[in-house]
């Protein structure tokens, strides 16, 4: 078995597929399109390396420091980087598909465009990041089932961007999203039960049949969004802005749920009623 070092690494060809890489000191280091295939970089440092178009397919990254480091197009399908230091890290138009990144630190990360379909984001802090145009879906599998979304539950997406991301079917449970831009999204299915929704923008995203219960909702702006069976039982809307009368009827909501004062609602049963605008 090779023993590897930063200088064995650096003169590698960059041929690394199933190297056990853990714990080296590989920062800085140029491994665009390497292949790191299977690689064990568990707390390894490639913190400002350059992992362009690499391959980490089923790589073990765990506690691994990827800070500032660049991986625009790179594989990543499975890999495990739970607890990662991802931090202002680049991962434009990659692949995580499948990736496994609990609690891991992606603060004012770039993953524009980027493929999380089925991603584990539990736990994670995403505050800052952008995942504009980002794919954090499910995945179609046989017989016509369809997996849920990527996982962000009890997540910090603080001040993220998430503009024309598809994030339909996410699990957002108990994630604070305070400040974030959701505009154009689509969040249909997605479960946002005990969420902290303050100041977050709805514009023009698609909501239907979006889980809102015991979420929290603070002067979030919901100006076009799409509301088709989103559930809002229960649920305190008075402070939201921009809500369409029209659209909420089109939503669930019970006679606990508290609307915004331009919006009055007239219970025709208990079950059904209509929405105004005042």
């Amino acid at each position: 078995m090779t023993a590897w070092d930063r200088d064995k690494v650096a003169g590698s060809n960059k041929q690394l597929e199933g190297a056990e890489l853990k714990g080296l000191d590989l920062s800085g280091l140029d491994l665009s399109k390497a292949n790191l295939i299977s690689a064990n970089l568990i707390t390894t440092n490639l913190s400002g390396a350059s992992l362009v178009g690499a391959n980490l397919f089923s790589a073990k990254a765990m506690r691994a420091d990827f800070s500032k480091a660049h991986l625009s197009g790179a594989n990543l399908l499975k890999a495990n980087l739970t607890r990662a230091n991802l931090k202002e890290s680049i991962f434009n138009d990659s692949d995580l598909t499948g990736a496994n990144l609990t609690e891991s630190s992606l603060e004012k990360a770039d993953f524009i465009r980027a493929k999380l379909v089925e991603a584990n984001l539990l736990g994670a802090n995403l505050s800052g990041a952008d995942f504009s145009e980002a794919k954090l879906t499910g995945r179609y599998q046989r017989e016509g089932y369809y997996s849920r979304g990527a996982n962000l539950s009890k997540g910090k997406l603080i001040g993220a961007k998430m503009r024309g991301a598809d994030i339909s079917g996410a699990e957002m449970m108990e994630t604070d999203c305070t400040d974030v831009d959701f505009t154009r999204a689509n969040l249909s299915e997605a479960n946002f039960k005990h969420a902290n929704l303050q100041s977050t923008c709805f514009v023009k995203a698609k909501l239907g049949d979006a889980d809102f219960r015991s979420a929290k909702f603070i002067d979030c702006d919901f100006s076009g969004a799409e509301l088709i069976e989103a559930k809002f039982q229960g649920v305190d809307l008075s402070s939201v802005k921009n809500i369409s009368a029209e659209e909420l009827q089109s939503a669930f909501i019970d006679n606990e749920t508290k609307v915004p004062d331009y919006i009055k609602v007239n219970w025709k049963s208990e079950d059904t009623y209509e929405c105004e605008r005042v």
